[in-house]
């Protein structure tokens, strides 16, 4: 929603801060020279705003509290999703069409309403969608006029291995539809077998499809506990061993008149040996910014959309005429872009995965990183007896590296000095 504010006489130039009260406590929005303010609510509600405007020498007009308004989510309940084809970014052949039905079923066990698949294939063909793994604003206005759909949901496999202990990872996430395309929600799995073998090994899973209904149902419950309302971005702390081992970073600054940066993150350079490490992290940044309340982030279709229509191609990173081309297509304050070094699970009972990566941060308005940092991680770090606190997946390292990387770029934000205290310096290997 957009408001403005209308203010007559007073000395100078005005300055207007916006303000928002869900009942409970009311919150400073925006401060500035701006007489608009774009609103998005991040949970549902009931809503007041107001505005105060002061001129030069400090008089001031307080305009009073709005009626109230009641916000309800994008997507809901009753809310009519489209599960797109399930995306393979296992690096091997996979029948996606099994897990996708698999995946469609435990929706509809829950209640849930999807879109038919021949209703769903006829739309396709009829717009010729190849990209199945986001959404751009043009298919989202389709997707909600012709079909109804509100919200439509991508499935990305990442791992799949039936050798004993097996092992699975998926990435699901929920866009709006409309003119504007949202991350609504955003969620991940990653799950061994010997994950906690327990007592006498009772709790050791050898079914790689029993595996994969764990993992598949976790995911489920939580979309339907935030389609229900029960659940907020909650956002969980990363263990200290999933820090940096080296960061560097400067304060950015705000965009006039606002008070939180919109983010577009770029697919990940590969130089791993694993394919599609490059989407795979790209998505992990994307989910856990997604839980930020002062980040925006740009739906990764509307990246790739724009990647494509500009024909860039970033084979040696992001260069100064294409940032400025992302900035002119998708208009954000950052975008986040890196390196996958290394991003390697393990086949079997032994072994350990291993992730190392770079990033690099990039302040669109003064054209100079604002942040970088690199991490490295295995899993067997900081385990000592009985393979307690052992990692098993990369995509479950990878999280905790990622979160811990947004962490700090958190407190860079701030301005908390000390946040990121005891990060190592770059270890040799």
């Amino acid at each position: 929603m957009r408001w403005r504010a209308h203010a007559a006489g007073g000395v100078g130039n005005n300055t207007y801060t916006f303000w928002s009260s869900d009942g409970k406590e009311e919150a400073g929005e925006q401060k500035g020279p701006l007489p608009t303010w774009d609103w998005t609510p991040r949970e549902p509600g009931k809503y007041r705003v107001k505005v105060v405007a002061r001129d030069k020498i400090g008089n001031t007009a307080d305009s009073g509290w709005s009626p109230e308004f009641r916000i309800e989510r994008v997507a809901g309940e009753e809310s009519l999703i489209a599960v797109m084809p399930a995306q393979n970014l296992t690096g091997m052949a996979l029948p996606v069409k099994e897990f996708k039905g698999s995946f469609v079923d435990a929706m509809k066990s829950k209640g849930l309403r999807v879109l038919g698949e021949d209703a769903l294939e006829n739309f396709m063909e009829k717009h010729r969608v190849r990209y199945t793994g986001g959404l751009n604003p043009e298919l989202g206005e389709a997707f909600l006029e012709e079909t109804g759909v509100g919200a439509v949901l991508f499935l990305s496999m990442e791992l799949y291995d039936d050798t004993v202990p097996p092992k699975t990872a998926l990435v699901a996430r929920l866009v709006s539809t409309g003119k504007k395309t949202a991350v609504l929600w955003m969620d991940s799995a990653a799950m061994a077998g010997n994950d906690a073998p327990g007592f006498l090994l009772l709790g050791l899973i050898n079914d790689p499809r029993v595996l994969w209904g764990k993992a598949k149902d976790q995911v489920v419950n939580s979309l339907t506990a935030y389609l229900s309302g029960k659940t907020t971005r909650e956002v969980r702390k990363a263990q200290k061993k999933f820090r940096p081992k080296s960061f560097l970073g400067t304060p950015p600054k705000p965009p006039d008149g606002k008070e939180t940066f919109s983010v577009a993150v770029l697919p990940f350079r590969n130089d791993s040996t694993r394919r599609n490490a490059g989407e795979i992290l790209a998505l992990l940044f994307v989910k856990e910014l997604s839980k930020r309340e002062d980040i925006d982030v740009v739906e990764p279709g509307e990246v790739i959309q724009t990647l494509l229509r500009s024909r860039t191609i970033m084979e040696g990173g992001l260069s100064l005429p294409q940032a400025d081309i992302l900035k002119a297509a998708l208009n954000v304050d950052l975008v986040l872009t890196g390196i996958v070094m290394e991003y390697q699970d393990y086949i079997g009972g032994w072994g350990f995965p291993k992730v190392e990566f770079s990033t690099r941060v990039f302040d669109m308005k003064t054209r100079q990183i604002v942040w970088s940092s690199s991490s490295y991680n295995q899993g067997d770090d900081g385990v000592f007896f009985f393979n307690l606190g052992k990692v098993n997946t990369a995509q479950g390292m990878a999280s905790g590296m990622v979160r811990s990387v947004v962490e700090g770029m958190d407190a860079l934000m701030e301005g908390v000095a000390g946040q990121m205290a005891g990060a190592a310096p770059p270890v040799s290997r």
